[in-house]
């Protein structure tokens, strides 16, 4: 039986390239949920009988949009490659300022397909259906940075075990929400230039380490301060267990997670109630938010290793990964740029705990700082949204630790 198009609309497949910058406004505009096939027929000016026709069903329809995003990649990327045939290996204060070049045009010039290449990398957590589609298109993006880490010479264990690949994809989750920031963009160069020195500092109070101080600090968000005699807000005792819920299943499942009836049933109250306080899925997401910001900010205040040990192992923490929290919550943000700060704030803050934890890991070791502490939290972080939540995350991050707390050992004066 042939199929029509409507009169009017054209009967062709839609151009690859014209597929996936469809895909990747839709994906700005409203988040992977929003990327139906309807959505993407009325963006193409087709018929969804079209879609269905050339490409099958949505997961078909993903396939293509992952296949033309992979293609163009290769593209582009391949220009930059050009620059790391070289005959020798990049001197580490060249390579830094290469790196943050593409990472800059990853961020901005390309940040429609960055923002639906992070889209698509979290979901793959959860929707292995996702997984094969995305397959090529992290490959290519993985080979890249594998091939100019090792012209770079970041330390091969780095790269073996994922650690290099996770920095890159946390590098631009948060790059596509703060690159117009000079204290962000200057962050990034002294992280990628200590990287690539080797990550531990070269002298006790080194230039770069006061520097980075300063600029965390103009990046992150002042405490907040009640006002003298003002009476804490009311709210319903089961709001508080609805909010942890929020973030859980946002860290989780991101956004498409946050659905009233699936709250409801966990907090144990009825969907009616739930709405009423949370009318929509942003006031659901705003306080999964508040929820996931001050777990980490607890953690982060920890003032002890036992302390931070029950924040990631009890309660909350054993179900509430931060690492996975933090990126969904820049990730959230590429939408909603009023949670900008939130993320600068998460940045600027980032490795604040692992100071602590070399501090008793590696007793004997020098030049462990905070821009070193942040380096390497940059590589667990986006480690996490590399593989599926679980056991074997879990193994990789562990393993990824082990091999950068070996690497700054190496390094440190």
């Amino acid at each position: 039986m042939n199929r029509r198009a409507e009169p009017g609309r054209p009967n062709k497949a839609p151009q690859h390239d014209a597929l996936l910058a469809a895909a990747c406004r839709i994906v700005g505009d409203g988040g992977l949920a929003a990327l139906t096939l309807r959505s993407l027929a009325g963006a193409l000016d087709v018929s969804v009988t079209v879609l269905t026709h050339h490409y099958g069903a949505r997961a078909g329809v993903i396939a293509a949009i992952c296949q033309a995003a992979a293609q163009h990649d290769v593209r582009m990327l391949d220009g930059w490659r050009a620059l790391l045939d070289q005959p020798a290996p990049l001197p580490a204060a060249l390579a830094a300022d290469l790196a943050e070049a593409i990472l800059e045009e990853q961020a901005t010039g390309q940040r429609g397909l960055t923002v639906l290449f992070l889209e698509m990398l979290h979901a793959c957590t959860w929707d292995v259906s996702l997984r094969p589609a995305m397959a090529d298109w992290t490959g290519v993006r993985r080979d890249f940075w594998h091939a100019f880490g090792e012209q770079a010479q970041v330390a091969p264990a780095l790269i073996a075990c994922g650690w290099w690949h996770g920095y890159v994809i946390a590098e631009q989750a948060y790059g596509v929400v703060l690159d117009g920031a000079g204290p962000y963009r200057m962050l990034r160069r002294l992280c990628l230039q200590r990287l690539l020195a080797g990550g531990a500092a070269a002298a006790p109070d080194a230039a770069d380490a006061r520097l980075f101080a300063a600029v965390a600090q103009r990046m992150a968000l002042p405490p907040v301060v009640e006002p003298a005699g003002a009476a804490p807000a009311r709210v319903p005792e089961w709001s508080v267990a609805a909010a942890r819920v929020c973030g859980i299943r946002l860290a989780a499942q991101g956004i498409g997670g946050l659905t009233h009836r699936a709250i409801a049933a966990e907090v144990g109250i009825p969907s009616s109630t739930l709405s009423y306080r949370y009318p929509g899925q942003r006031d659901l997401l705003l306080a999964g938010l508040e929820s996931i910001v001050a777990h980490i900010a607890a953690a982060v205040d920890a003032d002890d290793l036992d302390k931070l040990q029950r924040l990631r192992t009890d309660g909350d923490g054993e179900k509430l990964d931060l690492a996975r929290a933090s990126l969904a919550v820049a990730i959230a943000a590429t939408r909603m740029p009023a949670l900008a700060g939130c993320v600068a704030d998460m940045r600027a803050r980032r490795g604040a705990n692992l100071v602590k934890v070399f501090g008793k890991y590696l007793p004997r070791a020098h030049g462990i700082d905070g821009l070193a502490a942040q380096v390497v939290s940059m590589g667990l972080t986006g480690l996490t949204i590399t593989g599926p939540p679980g056991d074997s995350s879990d193994k990789s991050v562990a393993t990824a630790f082990a091999a950068a707390g070996r690497w700054l050992a190496t390094y440190s004066g």
